[in-house]
């Protein structure tokens, strides 16, 4: 047994004062001798009897009812039956409610916010601890916040959708860790959150056997389309969309807007369709803008998840690069870079120069492997003698290319190659796992010619912007563009004066599949089916603190002592 006020049960030391009244009343009758009343001699005794009898009976009586009063007074609780009832006391408890409040929350389903409903049931479950609990409090940005329960409450209470995505799987490990450490007679871990399927698929929570997990069941699930990823590349714009299975099933209108925050110029938009799962690739009008970074952003029809209907991306538009090839660079290259120059993608100039494995020559130089066998010894000494740090090596065995960052050439065939041995900065493509595209400095080395007898690349659909994408990005030196969790925005990195790269910040893809996990699938992945129990509102209201629960004793004690004061009263009116 447990007390709610336990410095109440110093009151019990009162239980002393009837036996010490009883004591200091307690009167030795004077002895007479008076031979009339001898024969009452037996009567007093019987009498005398009987008023110690009701004389130990009142200070019973109160004795009791003084320590009745008192334990009333400390409240004490007993241990009930995990019965769901919702009612009673409940002994302390180490606590820590997991609020998931990422982007996911921000959904409207049935009229009203997720986080709304979330909210609610954190401010009742908080609402329910005293003081002798301790109560944590966690959000999407995985922090343990203690504190009062006032102070938890007002946090509950200023809690928004945040940009962050909540791991709950190791969101409930580390909070089960925190309260197993705690000295408390309850341990228990609450879940409030839309339970993503995508926010359980990894791993299982390592859960102690002694800690309980109580997860709120989610709710309606609602379709949704978000944009999981924007990206510039050969002068469009390639962007990804995301969202649930169902959601998939019409295409949607996506804009792309050039010029976004720039108050110099207007916004340039462009239209293309796709459906969640897919891509749709959108030109961008990049001879029309000045050179320079450009922010763009990529924008749906608002659906019910707003956070992931916009998302930003940055652009470095560059004036065209100034090529030059040589006579042993090839036919079918000199055939691109006519194109290009029509386009005015390219225009004739040093600046970046095309070799067949001549010796190096211009600030940035693009060069293939010589076409005769016995020139590749030569052009290796010149490679070197450049100071690069490659060599065309043995020959290797056909395959496809695989190039994730060149997605114009992923997947053509490759007949004759060498392979590239020796450091490098940057692997751009490669070939049965060999490297085939090289950056080292200011000069790409690749594995094979580029002409037919070579490669299926030059009379495939991608060899002119992937020649574009060579001479005008990769040889260049392409600026960074990262990619970070958060509000959508951009930011810059600066050296010096020049702008040498970009941050892209948005939400996690993942956030937009609003696919709700089966309550199996969340038991399993959130300590096991043992530990945790998935409720709806009703049900996870009844089952908190139920391991610990305590029926309060004090209102029977009350009763009890109200009997034994009409009893001492009796008593004592009769023994007077």
């Amino acid at each position: 047994m447990t007390f709610v006020n336990p410095l109440a049960l110093l009151g019990l030391a009162a239980a002393a004062i009837p036996a010490l009244l009883h004591l200091l009343q307690r009167r030795v009758p004077p002895e007479l001798e008076f031979p009339a009343v001898r024969y009452l001699t037996v009567a007093e005794r019987e009498s005398a009897r009987r008023l110690k009898l009701r004389h130990l009976l009142l200070l019973i009586l109160r004795t009791t009812l003084i320590v009745v009063i008192v334990l009333a007074a400390a409240r004490p609780l007993v241990r009930m039956k995990e019965s769901g009832g919702g009612g009673g006391a409940h002994e302390p408890t180490a606590i820590v409610v997991i609020l998931d409040n990422s982007p996911s929350s921000g959904a409207v389903v049935d009229g009203r916010l997720v986080l709304d409903r979330l909210r609610v049931v954190a401010r009742g479950s908080i609402g329910r601890t005293t003081s002798a609990d301790r109560v944590w409090l966690m959000l999407a940005d995985g922090v343990l916040r203690g504190g009062t329960r006032e102070a938890l409450l007002a946090s509950v209470d200023s809690v928004a959708t945040g940009w962050l995505r909540l791991d709950l799987v190791q969101a409930v490990e580390r909070a089960a860790r925190l309260v197993n450490a705690q000295p408390l007679a309850g341990r228990e871990v609450q879940v409030l959150s839309d339970l993503q399927r995508t926010a359980l698929a990894d791993g299982r929570a390592d859960v102690p056997g002694g800690v309980r997990v109580l997860a709120l069941e989610p709710g309606r699930a609602v379709p949704n389309r978000g944009i999981a990823d924007v990206r510039v590349t050969e002068g469009a714009a390639v962007v990804d969309l995301s969202g649930t299975a169902d959601a998939a099933l019409q295409p949607v209108p996506v804009t792309i807007r050039i010029g976004v925050g720039r108050r110099d110029r207007a916004e340039i938009a462009a239209r293309g369709l796709a459906t969640p799962g897919s891509a749709v690739t959108v030109a961008l009008p990049a001879q029309s803008l000045p050179a320079g970074w450009w922010v763009g952003e990529a924008a749906l029809e608002p659906d019910e998840l707003r956070a992931d209907d916009r998302r930003p991306f940055a652009w470095r538009v560059a004036p065209p690069a100034r090529v030059t090839a040589t006579p042993g660079a090839g036919e079918f290259l000199a055939a691109a870079l006519a194109v290009l120059r029509d386009g005015k993608r390219v225009t004739s100039g040093p600046d970046v120069v095309f070799t067949g494995g001549e010796p190096l020559s211009g600030v940035q130089t693009i060069t293939q492997p010589p076409a005769d066998p016995a020139l590749v010894g030569q052009a290796n000494r010149a490679l070197a003698a450049r100071g690069v740090p490659l060599r065309w090596g043995q020959t290797g065995t056909p395959g496809p290319i695989a190039a994730p960052n060149i997605p114009v050439i992923e997947g053509v065939e490759v007949t004759r190659r060498y392979r590239l041995e020796g450091g490098g900065d940057q692997v751009l493509a490669t070939v049965n796992g060999d490297p085939w595209i090289v950056r080292t400095g200011n000069i790409v080395l690749l594995g094979s010619r580029l002409d037919t007898t070579w490669t299926a690349l030059p009379a495939a659909p991608g060899f002119v912007p992937f020649v574009d994408a060579l001479v005008n990005r990769i040889v260049r030196g392409e600026a960074d563009v990262a990619a970070a969790e958060g509000a959508p925005r951009v930011e810059f990195s600066v050296r010096g004066g020049d702008t040498i790269g970009a941050t892209v910040f948005g939400p996690d893809p993942r956030e937009s599949d609003l696919t709700p996990a089966p309550a199996a699938l969340a038991a399993t992945a959130l300590g096991g089916r043992d530990r945790t129990e998935v409720l709806s509102d009703a049900g996870f209201a009844a089952e908190l603190f139920s391991g610990t629960r305590r029926a309060e004793g004090s209102g029977f004690l009350l009763v009890l002592a109200l009997l034994l004061a009409a009893t001492e009263l009796g008593v004592a009116t009769r023994t007077h």
